[in-house]
């Protein structure tokens, strides 16, 4: 018993004794600006990880070594004071800005510079201001904050991304290669689903390389580059942040189709104008339409309803000036908005710093993430994602889902227009993918102590990826009826026996791996001489990646057999099994060169090595060079023109290459197969073959692109008014394409992708932004941009036929508008066709003699002669009649308009985003003529009939006079919308320090609250009539930090 007693009482003579060596050191930290107090402010003892932060008086309170000890005070944008306290009891601190950390610095390739240094097109976004933001995916979030950035899809299908564009792309692969960017994240080429999969509160910064400035990732770069850092820890007391957000999402336009009794008349109309007899039972009786009225089904709406989607977001940073860590978890989900239909994600990363000694430093960061998609499988009639929602809407609404509780069988029967919704709903058969990567990143760095400014880096990232892929089908059972009605149209009377119905009765298995890495070994030099700013990088980089995956697929699933192999019993199939590898060697050197902040100067190369390629056409070399000229820096600018704070010219042109092909393509390859081989024997039996594939092209390489970008950067008034402009022309040469047009078909084989044509793409850019404060507590801004982009075919892959005709795209842009027939008018009565048949005796529309309710175009010329020109117009409608139309097709000028407000803790901010300079037009889904199993949208409703001549819309029986591309169908192409819309409110200090945290803040945001234009009157004013359609999201949320 003594001796547990004697311990304690030593632990206790230890603490006091310790706490006996300690005193309390209190102070104040105050902004040497304003000279207001300053909350949030790190205070630490050095060495240890021993700190705190002042309160919202800018007070502090601190246990300090009675001995003695060096505090560090520090705080983001404020140069750091290290301050020895040995015998003193209180504090006051003035903190200063530091000049140099409050420059914007932009992350670049392989490492980062003063934007004020910048002689490139980098475009960037500041992550506080998207971090906040619910979206699935990190491009959703960029949309309308980047001038010369296309993003286009998102916030629509759960799992689906948007994509990115730069500028407009000069590009010609057509073997799988696509206008993606390159991606890099933590100076490591990663994959665009990577990218994807990241969340915001990841992130530290972000760049885009629009021109030459990405010539320092050379074969790969031509289509622009993406450059993501993610977050490191910061010395200092540890600090917690966590958020989530809670939201609804429901369409943001639904598209509206005919209700059953607009489509029953629609269909009696069509059948009195192809000549059926009034008592033909096609019709559709007066008490049947009478029952229509009182007896509508949407499918739509029955299926759909508001989903929810969720997001948390949880990281710790903090340590010492000797280490430092990070840690941080993120969770997404979203369900759909029909049943399903559902996607989460789960990523994480870690990462510590350690300077080992004074010169060495080392660093190890771990990241994944875990993404499950699941969508509806629905193989009746052919495998479409978007089936789910085309059935639901032209699902006609006079035909009930079920009939006393029995499922019914549609007009469509087996194929695609016969899927019935709801009970291949009940089956749970889906497509999932399932995706887990891990990514491992460790570097090694050490600053040679006898050269200034020399460090040396090594850096080694393994990237492990694993993709599961699954599909699930079934069948189901529908039931006929005898019908009831005057014509038997309405769904009812006694069943007939049952229809079973195949979704697919199959399972399919895909799996696949992935296996990476990357080695970068790198010398960098930055030293200042007075007046003069030098830096220097040196790097080696290795890489390659291993890909492999198989699939098996089984048959005839027993009725209630779930999702595994052994509840099949029907054929089995496996394969194919698809492996490829690819590496790349390079070497990157570039020099910085700035004079007194004055002139600037750059140059870079990248040579690259890619096995995709023979081994004598693999090597290329990417060389780049720009120039600035500050002229706000010279003395008689200051002087003469003072309200100009900065005026900066920059030029820069870069040869940069583009292998976004399939590789190996230098070989011949070939696919075995059985029973393709030779035949032996008196039977007809065939032994195993070998099939050749494509013809080889060994001399085949990278698309070649030489980019040239002059640029101003410019800011007024006290830098409260910033503009930038951009001009630039990307050369592309040598563009890698499959030559299908040109190439007779006696060749007898796939051609493989030659270097054959050449483009040239252009734009201009402009951006300006307002930013200022009224009195203490209010500050706003206001930001706007504006883009043009084009290009011109020079050399490109043309038909013998089409050459110098108007279908020729040589010397003219890709876009050349919408080809079709120039609309002249409706024939609105037999009178009307009768005098303009006066006028043109011989007139037909696409072999048809004119009819009152049709549509009739211009004669353009005549039939097409052997020798490749036109005959004068004959008075006849024709393919051969049809001409460009407009002068473009897609929206070639975007534009972005963002607004931000504060005052006290309160926040708004608003971004929106538009373009045009296009042409609009109706979906060709929505010009074809209904039918019994499928409905069109609502304005065929006001279709042409002898008691309707002013209809809007043309009979709709002579679809093949209609539904082709012409001018009756064009629309407004102008698109404006708000994209987010951004409320918060941040609480006091003295509220926070009530509840025990740090900050607290409320958030409200909208995705896509408002459309401002829409020139449709049956859809939304972007994307398909017929697919799941924009969503838009009201959701709220919360941030700490502790």
């Amino acid at each position: 018993m003594r001796k547990p007693l004697l311990l304690i009482f030593t632990l206790l003579l230890t603490a006091l004794a310790a706490h006996a060596q300690n005193r309390v050191l209190k102070g104040v930290v105050i902004d040497g600006v304003s000279k207001e107090p300053m909350p949030g402010v790190s205070i630490l003892i050095s060495g240890t990880n021993s700190g705190t932060a002042t309160d919202a008086e800018g007070k502090f309170t601190l246990n300090v070594p009675e001995s003695g000890a060096n505090v560090i005070i520090s705080y983001v944008g404020f140069v750091k004071q290290t301050i020895d306290v040995a015998n003193r009891g209180s504090l006051t601190v003035v903190l200063e800005p530091d000049v140099k950390a409050l420059e914007d610095v932009v992350v670049v390739g392989y490492g980062e510079q003063k934007r004020s240094h910048l002689t490139g097109a980098v475009a960037t976004v500041k992550m506080k201001d998207v971090d906040e933001l619910p979206v699935g995916d990190i491009s959703s979030a960029l949309v309308g904050k980047l001038p010369g950035v296309n993003i286009s899809g998102g916030t629509a299908r759960p799992g689906t991304p948007a994509s990115i564009v730069i500028r407009n792309p000069t590009k010609a692969s057509k073997d799988g290669g696509s206008n993606s960017p390159l991606y890099i994240i933590d100076d490591v080429i990663r994959s665009e689903a990577d990218f994807q999969l990241l969340d915001a509160s990841e992130i530290e910064n972000l760049s885009i390389l629009k021109d030459g400035a990405a010539a320092v990732y050379g074969a790969r770069a031509a289509l622009g580059v993406v450059v993501v850092r993610t977050k490191r820890g910061k010395a200092g007391k540890p600090t917690v942040s966590y958020t989530t957000t809670v939201g609804v999402s429901d369409a943001a336009y639904k598209s509206k189709m005919m209700n059953g009794v607009q489509l029953a008349t629609y269909l009696n109309d069509f059948n009195r104008s192809r000549g059926l007899a009034a008592n033909d039972p096609e019709y559709y009786s007066p008490d049947e339409l009478e029952y229509f009225k009182n007896n509508n089904n949407n499918w739509f709406d029955m299926a759909w309803k508001p989903s929810l989607n969720t997001r948390h977001a949880v990281n710790i940073s903090g340590g010492t000036e000797r280490a430092t860590f990070f840690a941080g978890a993120t969770y997404f989900a979203q369900n759909g908005n029909v049943d399903n239909i559902s996607y989460k994600k789960w990523n994480f990363r870690a990462s510590a710093d350690v300077n080992v000694t004074k010169h060495i430093k080392v660093g190890l960061g771990v990241s994944g993430n875990l993404s499950d998609n699941k969508l509806f499988y629905l193989k009746q009639g052919g495998e479409n994602v978007e089936k789910d929602v085309t059935n639901l809407l032209n699902t006609p609404q006079f035909i009930p889902p079920y009939v006393d509780g029995l499922p019914v069988l549609l007009p469509g029967g087996s194929g695609a227009t016969g899927f019935h919704f709801f009970e291949a709903q009940k089956l749970n058969n889906y497509t999932r993918s399932r995706n887990v990567v891990l990514n491992v990143n460790a570097y090694l760095e050490y600053n040679v102590p006898f050269i200034r400014g020399l460090k040396l880096r090594t850096v080694y990232n393994k990237n492990l990826g694993n993709d599961w892929g699954k599909q699930f089908g079934t069948y189901y059972k529908v039931y006929g009826f005898s019908m009831l009605g005057e014509n038997k149209h309405i769904f009812g009377g006694t069943p007939n026996a049952p229809t079973r119905l195949n979704n697919g009765d199959r399972l399919r298995f895909n799996p696949g791996y992935t296996d990476g890495y990357q080695l970068n070994f790198n010398l960098s030099y930055a030293r200042d001489f007075g007046r003069h700013s030098v830096s220097a990088l040196a790097l080696v980089e290795q890489s390659e990646i291993y890909t492999e995956s198989i699939a098996t697929m089984k048959e005839g699933i027993f009725e209630g057999g779930n999702d595994y192999l052994m509840s099949a019993f029907g054929a089995k199939d496996i394969g194919p099994n698809a492996a490829n590898e690819s590496g790349i060697l390079s070497y990157v050197g570039r020099l910085n060169y700035s004079f007194a902040d004055r002139y600037l100067f750059e140059v870079s190369f990248r040579r690259d090595a890619s096995t995709k390629f023979a081994p004598e056409y693999r090597w290329g070399t990417f060389p780049q060079l720009s120039a600035g000229w500050v002229m706000s820096e010279e003395r008689f600018f200051r002087e003469k023109l003072p309200f100009i704070n900065n005026l900066k010219l920059r030029a820069s042109i870069g040869f940069l290459g583009g292998d976004r092909t399939a590789a190996w393509q230098w070989l011949q390859r070939y696919t075995p197969q059985a029973s393709n081989g030779a035949v032996f024997g008196g039977n007809s039996d065939r032994t195993v073959g070998i099939k050749l594939e494509k013809l080889p092209n060994y001399f085949g390489r990278w698309d070649d692109v030489t980019k040239k970008n002059v640029g101003i950067d410019a800011a007024f008034l006290n830098n409260r008014l910033s503009t930038t402009i951009d001009a630039y022309h990307d050369h592309g040469y040598n563009l890698l394409t499959t030559l299908a047009s040109s190439v007779p078909l006696t060749i007898g084989s796939v051609m493989p992708a030659e270097n054959y044509e050449t483009v040239n793409s252009f734009g201009l850019e402009f951006a300006t932004g307002w930013s200022d404060r009224i009195g203490k507590n209010i500050d706003y801004n206001i930001g706007a941009f504006l883009a043009w982009s084009d290009n011109k075919n020079i050399l490109v892959d043309v038909a013998a036929t089409n050459r110098g005709s108007w279908q020729d795209p040589t010397g003219r842009s890709s876009d050349r508008g919408l080809q079709g027939y120039r609309y002249l008018g409706m024939f609105r009565s037999q009178e009307e066709v009768d005098r303009y048949l006066e006028k043109n005796p011989d007139y037909t529309i696409m072999g048809y003699a004119p009819k009152p309710g049709m549509l009739y175009y211009q004669d353009i010329r005549g039939p097409r002669q052997t020798d490749g020109t036109y005959a004068a117009p004959d008075g006849k409608i024709t393919e051969d009649d049809q001409e460009y139309l407009t002068k473009k097709e897609n929206n070639h000028y975007t534009f972005g308009l963002s607004f931000g407000f504060g005052f006290k803790g309160f926040k708004v901010d608003v971004v929106t985003a538009g373009s045009f300079g296009g042409q609009g037009i109706v979906d060709g889904d929505a010009r074809k003529k209904a039918a019994k199993d499928v409905s069109r949208p609502v304005f065929w409703a006001d279709h042409y009939t002898p008691e309707n001549t002013n209809a809007k819309y043309p009979d709709p029986y002579w679809e093949e006079t209609y539904s082709m591309v012409s001018s009756f169908w064009f629309r407004n192409a102008f698109a404006f919308n708000m994209r987010s819309l951004n409320v918060s409110y941040q609480l006091s200090q003295n509220v926070a320090k009530r509840l025990g945290i740090s900050s607290a803040k409320i958030i409200g945001v909208g995705m896509n609250p408002i459309t401002f234009f829409n020139p449709y009157d049956y859809k939304a004013a972007s994307g398909a009539y017929n697919v799941y359609p924009q969503m838009r999201t009201w959701s709220l949320g919360l941030n700490l930090t502790l």
